[in-house]
């Protein structure tokens, strides 16, 4: 018996350490699970604040997407009316440029025109410049035969004169008595 409450005491001091080493784990699992719970508790209210500011920014985020929506809308509107507006510019640069080479036909047309007229003009005035030298030719052969004219004329009434006053001398000389009357 005396083995035995030996043997029982040993058990109930290995049950004593034991127990002292189970609360002293117990204290230290206890110290370790307040220690978690206090880094959980830090852990979740850091990831609320995380939470918190990803709602924000996704709320922001959510705010620029419908502006940057508006504005891509305006844009694609913009875009259209940009398009529309190109088309009708080209059309019209098209419009223009047959337009231009029309008036390059035409312009090339007048200039050959311009040097037609500008050697027709060159012939006429030659003509004119040959015209006026055949007058001024003429006017000269109209001068000398107006003075030979004058010439012969003035030789014809010299002789004319002449024969008159012959004739009246032959006159006198047939019928004197007549003379005499006149005078």
């Amino acid at each position: 018996m005396l083995e035995q409450l030996k043997c029982l005491q040993t058990h109930i001091e290995v049950l004593k350490t034991r127990l002292g080493h189970l609360d002293s784990e117990n204290q230290s699992l206890l110290k370790d699970k307040a220690s978690s719970e206090q880094q959980s508790a830090a852990q979740i209210m850091q990831k609320n604040s995380i939470i918190t500011q990803k709602q924000d920014q996704i709320e922001e985020l959510t705010e620029s997407l419908a502006k940057l929506k508006a504005q891509h809308q305006q844009l694609n509107h913009d875009a259209t009316a940009l398009a529309e507006r190109y088309s009708r510019l080209e059309k019209s640069c098209t419009d223009l440029k047959n337009r231009f080479q029309e008036i390059l036909a035409e312009r090339n047309s007048l200039r050959t025109l311009k040097e037609q007229l500008l050697h027709e003009q060159q012939q006429a005035q030659r003509q004119i410049a040959e015209l006026q030298q055949d007058r001024e030719r003429l006017a000269q052969k109209n001068d000398q035969a107006k003075n030979k004219v004058e010439a012969i004329i003035q030789r014809l009434a010299i002789l004319g004169t002449e024969q008159d006053h012959h004739a009246q001398e032959i006159q006198q000389l047939a019928h004197p008595t007549e003379s005499h009357e006149e005078v």
